[in-house]
């Protein structure tokens, strides 16, 4: 397997995400792409990672193929790559090594070990979330951002009528309340065909939207008492998300 970037940028924004819940990634590559998907050790969230072969200038996969690396130090790496550098990812079955290659003004060469993992790739099983909105990524993150300096979880409620979905975090003394409608600059689409409610870590919300530079846009799914599904999606090139327990 080898796979080439024509540049870093991505790759490097969605890191820190993925690493603030999961110290290590199986990926799952093939003819359609490269895959990660991953219960993080709470058991509260599953990262989603997509990279289409759209997303590569080479892309030569011949076999599918698992393989775990070290997510912390690809991060620790990649901290020393420039955003523009061409990077490359390639098995070197032989050694048992995950090689990254950066094209700068001189190239560079790192290695890893491939770790045999206690996770696995994770399939996961089809939901049905009918409350559906696609809408700005930067939006949803200061929204989020704000529900933070109120309480530790948020409350979303979607109610048909209007239709609208709205943002309720809850303190001891104070309280924050956001709601969202098909007429708002922000809001691209909103499908609300009946009435919803369930809470969200406001934690893991606030870590993992903090990606919302990778995409313009994001679509969020959720039902009562379900998770919460949420797509960043930059055309057919690559998709992260993330599924989100409720809490009770």
């Amino acid at each position: 397997m080898k796979v080439t970037f024509p540049q870093a940028k991505e790759i490097k924004n969605i890191l820190p995400a993925i690493v603030s819940f999961l110290s290590e990634g199986t990926f799952k590559a093939n003819k359609d792409g490269i895959f990660l998907s991953s219960l993080d050790p709470a058991n509260v969230a599953v990262i989603l990672l997509d990279m289409y072969p759209n997303m590569f200038t080479e892309y030569d996969i011949q076999d599918e193929e698992k393989f775990t690396i070290n997510l912390e130090d690809l991060k620790k790496i990649m901290t020393k790559v420039a955003l523009k550098n061409q990077i490359s990812w390639e098995i070197d079955k032989e050694k048992n090594k995950f090689v990254l290659t950066v094209y700068g003004k001189a190239k560079k060469v790192f290695t890893l070990p491939l770790i045999e993992s206690e996770g696995s790739f994770m399939d996961l099983p089809s939901l049905e979330l009918p409350v559906k909105v696609e809408m700005d990524s930067k939006a949803f993150y200061d929204i989020i951002e704000s529900a933070k300096v109120i309480a530790d979880e948020i409350k979303i409620v979607a109610d048909p009528d209007g239709p609208k979905v709205s943002f309720i975090a809850e303190g001891e003394l104070k309280d924050m309340r956001i709601d969202l409608t098909p007429q708002d600059e922000s809001v691209l689409s909103m499908e609300v065909p009946s009435k919803a409610m369930a809470r969200y870590s406001i934690d893991y919300l606030y870590k993992l939207s903090k990606v919302a530079r990778i995409s313009d846009t994001l679509t969020f799914k959720l039902d009562s008492g379900k998770p919460i599904w949420i797509d960043y999606k930059s055309t057919d090139k690559f998709k992260f998300g993330f599924v989100l327990a409720p809490r009770e």
